[in-house]
């Protein structure tokens, strides 16, 4: 018998809490060890976001290039999403461990994960959740790495270096401000993913076969995806105006779909011109391989909006819920759209038009025919 996705996943959520509340109980507190990173020959560190969401892995990108630069003879390991695993086989890592998040493989998962940490020897491992995670905190405590590094809060019991939460509440600001409190040197510290050439080769071909308008024309990738009982994925019709308005205006367009939106591809298929491309990618290196060769890449609040920043490909954020203070990227790498009450297709077409550097002067003054100058953007597309 098939347990249902959502059952599956309250049980294991509620599966690791009762594990981890029950270590809190029967494990004691650890004393505090003083910790200076430049007087100590750290030969071995353990970098750890217990995470199952890639957005979050990719965040931590920066404390990887900081530590290997500091520790360039070091080994350092991570501990991540299963998602990013082929996605940071580019960064300077010497092993990535999988968390996982199935039940009942969970059962001896992290038995077995504890079993081959702790038999390394760390030196130091750092919990880089920056949320006091109480699964990034139990993997740290329990490498038995010599300093075990975390933030100051409801789960850490199990470090022996606290470092006080940074004033910061960006998730882009916060790391690097942690990491400035361990007493390393960082500058805007932004994540930075660099895929291997031959991968970001086959991603530029892809993307070029896909181009519904020929070479010459700017190429946009939109993600139609995002976590919807969160509330943060843009309506569909949404998304199938302004792919379309996009289109006639001679964009070259391809329609991203994740693994959790992939029930959805028949509808698009059905409510958007033959001509423009929709793409299921199930392989993240891919997937980011070809959101790498576009001009522009929009989605809502999600994974995907982290890794297209992460690329260094423009991005415009739409975000549903007003809490891109904390989520939202730096305006050097994306453009935010927020409206009270939801995103109008209005105002995220004309920001794409602006990020393009194209002229959103109608398309009847140009002697073209596009959406808007027909009066179609905002209409019903199916």
């Amino acid at each position: 018998m098939i347990l249902p996705k959502i059952f599956r996943y309250s049980l294991n959520q509620e599966l690791r809490r009762a594990v981890t509340r029950m270590m809190r109980w029967v494990t004691t507190e650890s004393k505090e060890k003083p910790l200076d990173l430049h007087k100590e020959q750290l030969k071995k560190i353990l970098l750890v976001r217990a995470t199952f969401r890639m957005g979050h892995s990719i965040l931590a990108i920066p404390a990887i290039w900081l530590f290997r630069k500091n520790f360039p003879q070091a080994r350092i390991d991570f501990v991540g999403a299963p998602v990013s695993a082929k996605l940071f086989g580019n960064l300077p890592i010497d092993q990535y461990f999988s968390v996982t998040r199935r039940y009942p493989g969970s059962a001896w998962d992290y038995p077995l994960l504890l079993r081959q940490l702790r038999s390394v020897g760390y030196d130091i491992a750092v919990d880089l959740s920056c949320s006091q995670s109480a699964m990034g905190s139990f993997i740290v405590g329990f490498s038995r790495a010599r300093f075990r590094v975390g933030l100051r809060g409801k789960w850490d019991r199990w470090y022996n270096v606290r470092v006080s939460r940074p004033a910061e509440r960006n998730k882009y600001r916060m790391l690097p401000a942690f990491l400035r409190a361990l007493g390393l040197e960082i500058q805007e510290g932004l994540p930075l993913l660099r895929l291997p050439n031959p991968e970001n080769e086959r991603g530029r071909r892809r993307i070029k076969e896909l181009a519904g308008w020929g070479g010459g024309r700017p190429t946009v990738g939109v993600f139609v995806g995002g976590r919807k009982t969160w509330g943060k994925r843009w309506p569909s019709k949404n998304f199938c105006e302004l792919i379309t308005a996009l289109y006639w205006q001679r964009v070259n367009v391809v329609a991203f779909f994740g693994p959790e939106e992939r029930n959805m591809i028949g509808f698009y298929s059905d409510a958007l011109d033959s001509g423009i491309a929709k793409v299921f990618e199930s392989s993240p290196v891919d997937f980011a391989a070809m959101v790498s060769n576009c001009d522009l890449f929009v989605t809502c609040d999600s994974g995907p909006m982290h890794l297209a920043c992460a690329l260094n490909t423009r991005t415009v954020a739409i975000f549903q819920n007003p809490n891109f203070d904390h989520w939202g990227p730096p305006s050097s790498l994306a453009r935010i759209v927020h409206q009270p009450g939801g995103c109008s297709v209005d105002e995220v077409f004309k920001t794409c038009l602006e990020e393009l550097s194209l002229d959103p002067t109608p398309a009847r003054f140009r002697g073209e025919e596009s959406l808007t100058a027909t009066g179609l953007l905002g209409k019903p597309v199916f």
